[in-house]
This record gives C-alpha cells, structure tokens and sequence, in this order.
C-alpha cells in the first residue's frame, strides 16, 4: 500500500506541472513582449512584435481553457518573437543614424492675373 500512495502522490504532483509551467512560460512572454514595445517594436520589428502579441493573446485563452500543453508551447513562440523583436529592434535602431525625412512641399507661384 505504501506504493500506491507514492504512486498517487506522485500522479498528483505530474498533474499540477501542466498548469505551473504554462503559468511560467506566459509570464515570462508577458514580461518579453512588454520589452519589445518598449524598444519600438512596433516601429523596427513589426512582424515579430505582432506574432508575440498573437501567439501571447492565444497562450492565455488556451490557459484559460485548461488546454496546458498547448498554452505552454504558444507562450514560448510568443517569447521567441518578443525576443527577436527586441533584438532587431535595437539593431535597426541604432543603424537608424538619418533623421527620419521630412516633407517639403513647393507650391508654384499663380499666375499674374491670380495674384490680385
């Protein structure tokens, strides 16, 4: 009997794993795609920016839903893309040294009889 109770006890602790890695994982994401829009993001790396707030949004509904294995695996995509954005974010940022052009308009001058 003693057996059976380690076995259950341990059957147990295997099945609060699911919830406390994906909790993990999504917390990690949160805090990842949060630095990506700090660094402009949605400026320098728009593509992995979004994907990290896609793949994040879908962790948590999938969470939610007590879909654990699934939540886990799109937390660390979204972790993934949050962290390339940041990376690439701050490699376009500095190699960014133009100032961003500016629009000069010229107008023609009227012609002399609409000058009046």
């Amino acid at each position: 009997m003693p057996g059976m109770r380690i076995l259950s006890l341990l059957g147990l602790l295997a099945a609060a794993c699911g919830p406390v890695a994906a909790t993990s994982v999504i917390d990690d994401a949160e805090v990842a795609v949060v630095r990506a829009h700090a660094a402009d993001g949605e400026k320098y790396a728009l593509y992995e920016t979004t994907l990290a707030d896609l793949y994040l949004a879908k962790a948590k509904e999938e969470s939610g839903h007590a879909h654990y294995a699934d939540a886990h695996d799109l937390a660390t995509e979204a972790l993934r893309n949050a962290q390339e954005a940041t990376r690439k974010a701050a490699e376009r940022r500095t190699s960014d040294k133009a100032p961003a052009p500016q629009a000069t308009i010229q107008h023609a001058e009227p012609p002399p009889e609409q000058k009046k």
